[in-house]
């Protein structure tokens, strides 16, 4: 099975460590930065655009915004209902807590989509990583 990435804002502390604690409970899924140049030939790839967004890519899907959050929650065990919940809450609070948190607001762009072919090509250098990148780079917090 091809390793999964869950491309995430690495630049606020607490959704670094919601990153850990997912790769920590998920063996095949690992944690890459959305701010991450190879990520970025990636989005450009996939979606002519670079989407700022919270996306999983799984095998030949990529998931994004509240299909991300359905599914690694799914992965991760989570009551069913508590998945619907907190799916409603990205739908409802994604964009503000955007702007508010990342300073840029969330990609309007939600649901799971085919894995391109040209997109696929960046994944194999991505797939390699082993750590999730959680620590903040200097001058981060």
């Amino acid at each position: 099975m091809k390793q999964s990435l869950l491309i995430y804002d690495g630049s606020n502390s607490l959704f670094r460590a919601a990153a850990e604690a997912t790769t920590r409970r998920l063996d095949e899924v690992v944690a890459v930065r959305w701010s991450a140049e190879p990520v970025q030939a990636f989005l450009e790839a996939q979606f002519d655009d670079r989407p700022f967004a919270f996306i999983l890519v799984e095998g030949d899907s990529v998931h994004v915004g509240e299909a991300t959050v359905g599914r690694v929650l799914g992965l991760i065990g989570l009551a069913d209902a508590l998945v619907d919940g907190l799916k409603r809450a990205y739908a409802v609070g994604g964009a503000p807590v955007g702007r508010l948190v990342h300073g840029r607001t969330v990609a309007d762009l939600d649901g799971t989509f085919p894995l391109s072919a040209a997109a696929a090509t960046h994944l194999a250098d991505l797939r390699q990583v082993r750590e999730v990148p959680v620590e903040a780079p200097t001058g981060e917090s």
